[in-house]
């Protein structure tokens, strides 16, 4: 089976724990951890993937709560440098318009490749799934790819300043609101609980009832769109039928 790697975690990891060293020894270190990785899984062979500009998500974002709007801007000392090695000597593909993680998911989706990643994002994704911090080995099936993003969509996403349901709307996302989930088999059935939980959560607070629907279309809509995982090309998540 070829493998699918998240470089972008790798570019971070690798180059703060090399910071203090040669730019020769960071080079190693991250080409050392990629084999390592494709040893540990038995790979056949690997795809890395780096996040270039234009991530569609930036736009999804609201000025309250900017995609990623709460993340620090420091990188490594040796960030670019690592960076362009993967791509150019290592023939990593640079992502650009949407993320590294989406072309992941589509090559999970699409062509059966693992992913070796630390995200836990990924994890809406069917397939082989690899935590090489924790020697991690685990099969994500379709309805548990599901029913983790469904979670993710009550739950919200902190790293990633999406701001769940705690956020918007001060209630939060219990696990008596989320246990249901559990026992869901349907994503249009796992929709219609977190659908009723926003909308009791709305109703709640008592604000704007008569612009509830729109209200709560927009922010869902925002938010699965900015937490789904592509499995084709140019895929954007919609409200399951």
């Amino acid at each position: 089976m070829r493998w699918g790697i998240d470089a972008d975690i790798l570019l971070y990891s690798v180059g703060f724990a090399a910071e203090d060293d040669p730019l020769s020894h960071a080079l190693r270190s991250f080409r050392s951890a990629c084999v390592g990785i494709m040893d540990a899984v038995r790979a056949d062979g690997a795809e890395l993937y780096v996040t270039g500009g234009g991530n569609y998500r930036i736009q999804l974002g609201c000025e309250t709560f900017p995609y990623k709007g709460n993340r620090k801007a420091e990188k490594p000392k040796h960030y670019a440098a690592i960076k362009q090695y993967a791509v150019e000597e290592l023939g990593a593909h640079l992502i650009e318009g949407e993320e590294a993680d989406d072309r992941l998911a589509i090559a999970a989706c699409q062509w059966g490749h693992g992913i070796a990643t630390l995200d836990k994002d990924l994890y809406g994704v069917p397939g082989w799934h690899y935590n090489w911090k924790k020697g991690l080995l685990v099969n994500v099936s379709p309805e548990d790819a599901d029913r983790w993003f469904y979670i993710q969509l009550l739950t919200g996403d902190k790293t990633d300043n999406i701001p769940g349901l705690f956020r918007r709307t001060g209630k939060k996302a219990m696990p008596k609101l989320l246990e249901p989930l559990q026992w869901m088999h349907d994503p249009a059935e796992m929709y219609a609980h977190v659908r009723r939980v926003y909308e009791q959560a709305y109703d709640s607070v008592g604000m704007c009832l008569d612009e509830r629907d729109a209200v709560l279309d927009d922010w869902l809509l925002r938010q699965g769109r900015q937490l789904w995982m592509r499995r084709e090309e140019g895929q954007m998540w919609e409200f399951p039928k």
